[in-house]
Formats: C-alpha cells, sequence, structure tokens
C-alpha cells in the first residue's frame, strides 16, 4: 500500500483585530449602568422560584421565568465572604480587553452581602498562605472617570477585617 505524500503545512504566525459589538440585554446593561454610575452591584430574584443572580439575568434558568421586574433587584455587596478561589501561574487572553492577564493572579468566588449570590471575580491577594475560605473582602471599583460600564469597572476584591 502506498502512502500519501504528506502536505507541507504552512503557519502565520498573527494577532487578528476584530472589534465587535455585544447587545447585553436590558438586565445586563442596568447592572453595568449601575456599576460604572453609582459603584453599586445588583442582584434580582426569581418571581417564581426565588432564585438569585449576580450579574441580573433575563430568565430564570431553574424554571424559565421572565426575571425582568426592577422592583424585585436588590443591591448586594460590595463586600461578602470568600467561599473558594483558585491560583493560576499562567496568563490568558481576556476577550473583552485583548490583553493579557498578569500571573500569578488569583480569582474567587464571593458571596456578596445582601442576597444569596455568588459573583466570581478577581482577588488582589495572590500569595496561597494568606488566602482562607470564609475570609471576608470587599470590591475595589476603578475611579470613576476610568469606568467604562463592564464587570472590570471592579478591580479587584480585597481582603479585609471586620
Amino acid at each position: 500500500m502506498k502512502a500519501k505524500p504528506q502536505l507541507e503545512l504552512i503557519y502565520l504566525d498573527m494577532t487578528l483585530k476584530m472589534p465587535f459589538k455585544w447587545n447585553t440585554g436590558e438586565p445586563l446593561g442596568e447592572f453595568f449602568r449601575e456599576l460604572k454610575a453609582n459603584e453599586k452591584i445588583y442582584a434580582n430574584q426569581c418571581p417564581t422560584c426565588g432564585r438569585n443572580y449576580c450579574p441580573p439575568a433575563n430568565i430564570c434558568t431553574r424554571d424559565h421565568s421572565r426575571c425582568n421586574e426592577k422592583d424585585k433587584w436588590v443591591a448586594v455587596g460590595p463586600k461578602g465572604t470568600l467561599l473558594t478561589f483558585f491560583i493560576c501561574e499562567q496568563s490568558f487572553l481576556i476577550p473583552t480587553t485583548g490583553e493579557m492577564l498578569e500571573v500569578p493572579f488569583s480569582v474567587g468566588l464571593v458571596m456578596l452581602d445582601g442576597a444569596p449570590v455568588v459573583l466570581q471575580h478577581c482577588l488582589q491577594e495572590t500569595d496561597v498562605e494568606k488566602i482562607k475560605p470564609g475570609m471576608r473582602v470587599e470590591a475595589v471599583f476603578k475611579p470613576k472617570e476610568e469606568r467604562k460600564g463592564n464587570i472590570f469597572d471592579i478591580i479587584h476584591f480585597k481582603t479585609i477585617k471586620e
């Protein structure tokens, strides 16, 4: 049996710039407006089953009810309790900015005060010996003039003593 001849592959090492716009929808858009203008983090609640969402959701993932009633929104945080975390030693591209994350960086799941909701976000602390589940953290916001109306208006969550 004859072996097929191998094709020589040509590789192009390049970075593509692909600008695009993404419609956030009404709840997420309002969430980002409040984050940018007032440093307020909001959650909403499903009117049927009571499940809470942060960032706010259009539709409940449990029972598919519409969750668009603004009067059901509750301000949460900026403080919370760290549930779990990880520390990453390898950088990756932030899809919304095109920038590489500096390593090491840490990400935590924060149970925000005010409603039973969890927000995943960067932590200031990167020393594994200094981070513990159950510790108290608080959101640190960018200065108002630097905010863009996205989740990165929260720089990170810093450790606090209470």
